[in-house]
């Protein structure tokens, strides 16, 4: 073909299903010469099918976008692609590498078309990194080349069917070992310490890991939370934006502060900024110690929704709304939220229509939200708001 070419070096690798191409090719050039084949309807009558790739997740391409703005970006993974062979200008020409293992170096000529590579995985990262603010970055890509379409969509399917979600709780887990200060990292270190403090009222009722405490076969105690829900909610009102303020601190910067950040639901931002992370567990500390005083029975059991998933976030969202009752005036005791839980029991014992059982708050569905809404009634604390923060 004529017109505009591209010219990059690759490596052959033989697998089962044949051969492909493994090279580096900036993200600026990659957009110019490759372009997603979502599958589509292609025939209103017969609604034939044609392309193999799920639409795009514009959430999912503003979260990459956002990644690959940030000062430590990686994507050490390889977009998989397949080269149409009619945007070749000429057959890849085969340069012995010189190295032992015998292994050559192909130098591709590929005329510049979107049209040129399908994506067969990436499309998402290729879209994220068309959308951020950067210059160019390179990325690994492997290739095939003319695979027939069956075998694109086998591979499709294979890549993100047997894909295993990391759990949660790992995740958390794992920002120990950074040096970086983020919102992650104090979400875990402070769920751990919650957990682990012998007097703290969560201790070991928190599955570190997300699964149950073992040594051996033996199960060392019963856990009702997991650590990536109870992390993930102490980081929710730290930070709207987790990854923003990692790189902040990567950066060798600070974190600004507005003035109104436990307006936004942020009620631990400054405690954070200031990088006093001991304030965010005492405060976690006084609040559930209130509650596992006013409420013994519930707390001490794993049957009800109190002690549970949903009544954990519940109990999340109304700090919000106790915390800036609590910071008015000065107050975050343990007296204070004592206070608040008596009022929370006394119009629990009132309300004959919401006993705090598992058929009036179901665990799934809006039962979090519907326990919160009646925990800051009980309360007095006004109407629950729309967001929880």
């Amino acid at each position: 073909m004529t017109g505009e070419s591209i010219r990059f070096s690759a490596i052959k690798v033989t697998q089962p299903i044949g051969e492909l191409f493994v090279a580096k090719i900036p993200s600026n050039i990659l957009s110019k010469l490759a372009k997603s084949d979502i599958r589509r309807i292609t025939s209103r009558e017969l609604e034939k099918m044609s392309g193999i790739q799920r639409g795009l997740s514009q959430t999912r391409v503003a979260e990459i976008a956002k990644y690959v703005e940030t000062v430590d970006a990686s994507f050490p993974n390889a977009f998989i692609l397949n080269l149409n062979t009619e945007y070749l200008n000429d057959a890849p020409k085969a340069l012995h590498s010189g190295c032992d293992d015998n292994s050559f170096i192909y130098c591709f000529d590929v005329a510049v078309s979107d049209e040129a590579f399908k994506i067969i995985d990436g499309q998402h990262r290729l879209s994220g990194f068309e959308k951020a603010d950067v210059e160019t970055f390179d990325l690994i890509v492997a290739f095939f080349i003319d695979l027939p379409i069956e075998d694109q969509a086998y591979l499709f399917s294979t890549i993100n069917v047997t894909q295993q979600k990391v759990n949660k709780s790992l995740v958390y887990d794992l920002f120990e070992m950074s040096k970086t200060r983020s919102p992650q990292r104090t979400a875990h270190l402070i769920t751990k310490a919650l957990n682990t403090d012998e007097d703290s009222p969560l201790y070991r009722r928190i599955k570190l890991l997300g699964i149950a405490p073992k040594f051996d076969d033996e199960v060392l105690y019963r856990a009702s939370l997991s650590q990536g829900a109870v992390a993930s909610r102490i980081e929710g009102l730290i930070s709207s934006d987790p990854m923003g303020d990692r790189d902040v601190y990567k950066r060798g910067q600070e974190i600004q502060l507005t003035g109104n950040e436990a307006d936004k639901g942020l009620v631990f931002r400054r405690y954070f900024a200031e990088n006093r992370d001991w304030a965010i567990l005492k405060i976690l500390k006084n609040y559930f110690q209130a509650v596992s005083d006013v409420f013994p029975g519930l707390w001490a059991q794993h049957d009800n929704p109190l002690s549970r998933t949903i009544g954990y976030g519940a109990l999340m969202s109304l700090l919000v709304d106790a915390y800036r009752a609590g910071a008015s005036k000065g107050d975050l005791s343990v007296e204070f939220f004592h206070e608040l839980m008596q009022r929370v029991k006394e119009g629990s014992e009132r309300d004959a229509d919401s006993p705090l059982t598992f058929n009036s708050f179901p665990a799934a569905g809006s039962g979090e939200s519907k326990l919160y809404g009646k925990l800051k009634e009980w309360a007095g604390l006004g109407a629950p708001a729309n967001s929880l923060g």
